[in-house]
């Protein structure tokens, strides 16, 4: 029961951080020189606090992603169970999706894609609750098969309460690729040309050097790498990657975003 009760806290916990990294991208999915021309004069507008605006599409997206993502480490939690536990665990995501049907269906709530967001949210709530349930059962199979008893995908499990914070900035950088390359795609879907569609590859770049130095922190917490160093080296190992890993992975994607609008000029 204590493990049901934890993976159901870890699901909707990292759930939360991780619809926010999406939330806060919604306004990258537009170019910045259009956000600038669709500014009231006048009035100031911060990307973070975008909302999801009329993308319906995107939270829809943003609602799968991320319930596959917590629904596997809630299973892997659960060790038992997991499908039905992160199934279970999806229900404040239901509840939310409920919230909305009845907001932007029965309510006086003025939005022009009111009948777009009802339909997605009916479609998303047995869709979250599948893909929660499958991911959830995923993890449970992995967990059992790779890694020991006593750990969290052979992580002690009180590394993943400080882990939700340097997993969420780096989510805010790997959503904010995703999101540009989305709107990369819609500033040139007109143009079938094979140079355009390899260059727009370049744009997901970022993604490799984002996702990597995790990979290593995840090595080094599992035992895989720096085993023989004590606790505080290898603390101060996982530090230096996160910030290091931030760093260089910042540089690469301005780099590769500079690179790709020379080409595109």
């Amino acid at each position: 029961m204590g493990r049901n009760i934890w993976a159901f806290v870890a699901f909707n916990l990292y759930a939360a951080f991780l619809i926010s990294a999406f939330q806060e991208n919604t306004a990258y999915l537009f170019d910045v020189s259009l956000i600038k021309e669709m500014k009231p004069e006048g009035m100031s507008i911060d990307p973070r606090e975008w909302g999801w605006g009329g993308h319906y599409i995107w939270r829809l997206f943003a609602g799968i992603v991320v319930t596959a993502v917590v629904g596997f480490l809630a299973g892997s939690i659960a060790k038992s169970k997991g499908a039905l536990t992160a199934a279970i665990s999806n229900i404040p995501s239901v509840l939310v999706w409920m919230l909305f049907v009845y907001l932007f269906g029965f309510s006086d709530v003025q939005l022009e894609e009111k009948t777009a967001f009802v339909i997605i949210s009916i479609i998303a709530i047995p869709l979250t609750t599948y893909i929660a349930f499958i991911a959830g059962g995923f993890g449970e199979e992995i967990q059992k098969e790779e890694y020991e008893e006593n750990t969290i995908l052979g992580v002690k499990p009180y590394h993943w309460i400080w882990a939700i914070f340097p997993i969420y900035w780096y989510a805010l950088g790997i959503v904010y690729v995703t999101a540009k390359f989305i709107a990369f795609q819609f500033a040139t879907w007109s143009n079938t040309s094979i140079v355009i569609s390899i260059m727009s590859l370049l744009a997901l770049l970022p993604i490799i050097a984002w996702g990597y130095p995790l990979l290593i922190v995840h090595r080094v917490l599992t035992g895989e790498i720096l085993s023989e160093k004590n606790s505080f080296i290898r603390g101060m190992a996982n530090f230096g990657i996160l910030i290091l890993g931030m760093g260089i992975a910042t540089g690469l994607q301005v780099g590769s975003y500079w690179l790709l609008a020379k080409m595109v000029s």
